[in-house]
């Protein structure tokens, strides 16, 4: 990937990015048929054989494997035959006392059905030719063939020095601590020099730069809003893991908790210029959760901003996922320097300035942060924001800007936000049950 020239801040009418960071899905499993996108019905064993994807929805209780080991099984160099492999990492409905039940095959070729990823599908633009939605991108790439703790740091840094996720002696998915208020015994895989090389182990708390230094270099004021250190919802905090966010004034100033306190900026009118938020686990897309609440989240954040005019129009919202999950999905994704890029996640551009279009450009992570250095001229982290495109295909900020969806479909903006109200959000935040081991 070649970084693409933007203009930058010349021109730009965007005064506020929100980063909104989903769970564990790729595009054919929850986009699956999207209008205009690169989807398959079906997908190869590595015996050969041809197995079609079947519907099943998001509080499904199944939940892949998803450590470095598995997805580069699943991967197989590129042939993306080797998901009939994969062992399941969680069935909270087994009881014969195994992860998951001795019967289930090929449960990671499935997809999402459509009847609860409707307003997903809205905000991605599946309406546009009536003029509803925005822009998707069906060639994003997550950063590496890695779960969770590692996506979130390259979400935040365009880097990561682990490769897998760090459980310490006794911790469950209840409690684990991922960075520096970690427990000693807490280790994590770690990249060797090449993508090849075997992995080492080291403690979770790294002090590489971040976006958030970016930012605070530039003046420009940023928040990252997700779950309470020690909780279900804490587990990935990114920024837990840099030292000296961690340690510094960043940490009682810019890393906000509970995430559902990014609805009071957003009605105060104090949101930030730069925000990241992460969901309550219930409402993440993560398998297993036996919850479908993500894309009523997505939809609530969207709607709460919509009843704010001037900063819808100064606003672009940008929804991902933070690595594939384990499940099934066709696209080999590209390489760099290092090795080849994590697994396709769905990447939603919502602003009144996004080309409602279906971009199928090559986009990852990094990507994410060059939009955000570009639009305020913030410099380079020199990571793989640095040899990401800027998002550029994904908007035109000389069109005529593009209104809030009030009513489209099932969609009432006033009857769904009488329904998902902050409180809905803030009681979900408070759901306690258990996750897997390799988020």
């Amino acid at each position: 990937m070649s970084r693409l020239t933007a203009a930058g801040v010349s021109g730009s009418p965007i005064k506020h990015v929100i980063v909104v960071i989903q769970e564990n899905r790729t595009v054919d499993n929850l986009f699956n048929g999207f209008p205009g996108a690169d989807t398959h019905a079906s997908g190869p064993t590595h015996t050969g054989k041809k197995v079609a994807l079947q519907p099943e929805g998001l509080e499904w209780e199944f939940d892949p494997s998803h450590t470095p080991g598995m997805l580069k099984t699943e991967y197989d160099n590129g042939k993306m035959d080797g998901f009939d492999l994969d062992t399941c990492d969680s069935d909270p409905l087994n009881l014969t006392g195994g992860p998951c039940h001795p019967n289930v095959k090929d449960f990671t070729y499935s997809y999402v059905p459509q009847a609860e990823t409707t307003w997903l599908w809205i905000l991605a633009g599946e309406f546009a030719i009536a003029g509803k939605g925005y822009g998707f991108a069906d060639h994003f790439f997550s950063s590496r063939q890695v779960p969770s703790f590692p996506g979130h740091q390259y979400l935040i840094a365009g880097q990561s020095i682990a490769s897998g996720d760090p459980f310490g002696k006794g911790e469950t998915g209840l409690n684990a601590i991922w960075g520096c208020d970690a427990p000693p015994t807490a280790l994590v895989l770690q990249f060797g020099k090449t993508y090849k090389s075997p992995p080492t182990k080291g403690y979770p708390c790294y002090d590489y730069r971040t976006i958030g230094d970016l930012l605070d270099a530039k003046g420009v004021s940023w928040k990252y809003y997700t779950g309470a250190i020690g909780t279900v919802d804490g587990g990935i905090s990114a920024y837990d893991a840099i030292k000296h966010i961690r340690h510094g004034a960043d940490w009682s100033k810019n890393v906000i908790t509970p995430m559902t306190d990014i609805f009071t900026d957003i009605q105060n009118g104090t949101l930030p210029e730069v925000s990241f938020v992460t969901p309550p686990f219930a409402a993440s897309d993560h398998g297993a959760t036996l919850s479908a609440g993500g894309p009523a989240w997505v939809m609530s954040l969207y709607s709460y901003l919509t009843e704010n005019p001037s900063l819808y129009g100064s606003t672009t919202m940008l929804v991902t996922w933070d690595d594939s999950g384990g499940w099934y999905d066709h696209v080999a994704p590209p390489s760099d320097s290092f090795g080849p890029l994590g697994f396709r996640v769905p990447l939603i551009a919502i602003s009144p300035y996004a080309r409602q279009k279906v971009s199928h450009a090559v986009h990852s992570f990094g990507s994410i942060l060059h939009y955000i250095e570009d639009n305020w001229g913030l410099g380079t982290l020199g990571q793989q924001d640095a040899h990401s495109d800027d998002l550029s295909d994904m908007f035109n900020y000389k069109q005529t800007p593009i209104p809030p969806i009030a009513n489209f479909g099932s969609f009432n903006r006033k009857a769904f936000e009488r329904k998902y109200t902050p409180e809905y959000w803030r009681a979900a935040a408070r759901d306690t049950r258990p996750i897997d081991t390799d988020q």
